[in-house]
């Protein structure tokens, strides 16, 4: 997530930042998974497979691209939605809105101890107070975690994890990205005890093998007890106590789900139903999509599209169906912006602002509050900071500086 913003940053330096379209390069990368590809070796940065190649790509491609976004199949009428608060949101930093949010968190984040092995840890982390209350390194062999989830007991946390190989640029990395791109990826749950301060890891079961660069996204189920897994051409639920695996394929063009690790494409409704994600179209358009896991079937064509964006660089990497199965929440050049999920029609637009990269990190079932990624109140650097938007109020998480690829609430 932030490491991406860096490199974009670096690649930014070197143009004129108001080059028509030049402000939408941050959410034109948002826009711009697919395939893996070529990945080049940016100094100090652990990310693996697609991110670097996807911000070369991203750069030649993103300055032509407009920001704008249709809701699919939208009837004529009106403008904008009379619930809409268009102003940069008012801050506080009252921890009322910070109890709304679930108390504790998992981040993949880079550790002055596993950097020495090219790694990632996981850490837990306090919503109230942003501390680091327990750190979890990978188990060897599998140098760094690349996903993760969380499930609605505040407690429970699935990784995602592989081995790691540093890639040289250019021909001489030819080799180590074989490995990087085809090493098996490992699940692991890590359990979180509050009193102790201590998170353990027990390896999952998973009874498939799956290539890192196969695997585009994953989110466990509210109860802790399925797995969904992005596999570009298909969606598969693992049952975590039995290994039962139930798939649905993509038999049409394009793809499902965003570059490794970028961006969360999943997510549940609060009964472990229906199931939101990211369905992109050759050449750069999106829909988003529900999908019924209690209904028969095996193709995904069966889902239903509530969302369509025919340019990809209209909305975050994050797109978040609300437990309640009512709203989609994402960044648009808008605002954060909610859509109806029975109609794709815009209902709530907030914090219209522009001057970085917003991402939508968790949301409260009717999408009252949010876990934001902003880029108000950071002190250095160009890390985001994690805050809860609610009622157009904006209030940091203390010690919030986002340095994670991946977060879960």
């Amino acid at each position: 997530m932030s490491g991406i913003e860096d490199i974009v940053r670096q690649v930014m330096a070197s143009h004129d930042q108001e080059a028509p379209g030049a402000p939408d390069l941050f959410r034109a990368l948002q826009g711009t998974p697919g395939p893996p590809s070529r990945r080049g070796k940016w100094s100090g940065l652990l990310v693996p497979l697609a991110a670097a190649a996807a911000v070369a790509a991203v750069v030649a491609a993103s300055l032509g691209i407009s920001a704008t976004f249709r809701g699919h199949a939208r009837p004529a009428g009106p403008g904008p939605p009379a619930q809409s608060h268009l102003s940069p949101a008012a801050q506080s930093h009252s921890p009322a809105a910070l109890r709304r949010v679930p108390r504790y968190f998992a981040a993949l984040t880079r550790t002055a101890a596993v950097q020495v092995m090219g790694g990632e840890a996981a850490v837990v982390r306090s919503t109230l107070t942003g501390r680091v209350l327990a750190t979890v390194a990978p188990p060897r062999p599998y140098q760094i975690f690349t996903w993760v989830s969380a499930a609605a007991d505040d407690r429970t946390f699935i990784l995602a994890a592989q081995r790691y190989w540093p890639i040289a640029s250019g021909d001489a990395g030819l080799p180590a990205e074989r490995l990087d791109n085809t090493t098996p990826t490992v699940f692991f749950k890590m359990a979180f005890d509050p009193a102790t301060r201590t998170a353990k890891l027990a390896k999952l079961a998973v009874p498939e093998t799956i290539p890192s660069a196969q695997l585009a996204g994953m989110t466990v189920s509210p109860d802790g007890t399925r797995l969904a897994l992005d596999l570009r051409q298909s969606i598969r639920v693992v049952t975590l106590a039995t290994g039962a695996i139930r798939s649905w394929a993509w038999q049409g063009g394009g793809w499902i789900g965003n570059n490794k690790p970028i961006g969360q494409i999943f997510s549940w409704t609060a009964d472990g139903t229906t199931l939101e994600f990211q369905q992109w179209e050759p050449g750069g358009p999106a829909n988003i999509r529900l999908l019924d896991t209690t209904a028969p079937g095996t193709s995904l064509a069966s889902s239903k599209t509530v969302l369509n964006f025919s340019n990809g660089g209209a909305f975050g990497l994050n797109t978040l169906l609300t437990p309640d199965g009512s709203r989609i929440v994402t960044a648009t050049p808008q605002g954060i912006t909610e859509f109806s999920a029975r109609t794709g029609n815009p209902i709530l637009s907030q914090d219209q602002f522009r001057a970085g990269w917003q991402e939508v990190l968790w949301a409260s079932p009717g999408g009252t509050a949010l876990v934001v990624s902003d880029p108000r109140g950071k002190t250095t650097g160009p890390s985001n900071v994690l805050g809860v938007l609610t009622g157009n109020t904006f209030t940091p998480i203390p010690h919030g500086a986002d340095e994670s690829i991946q977060i879960a609430w």
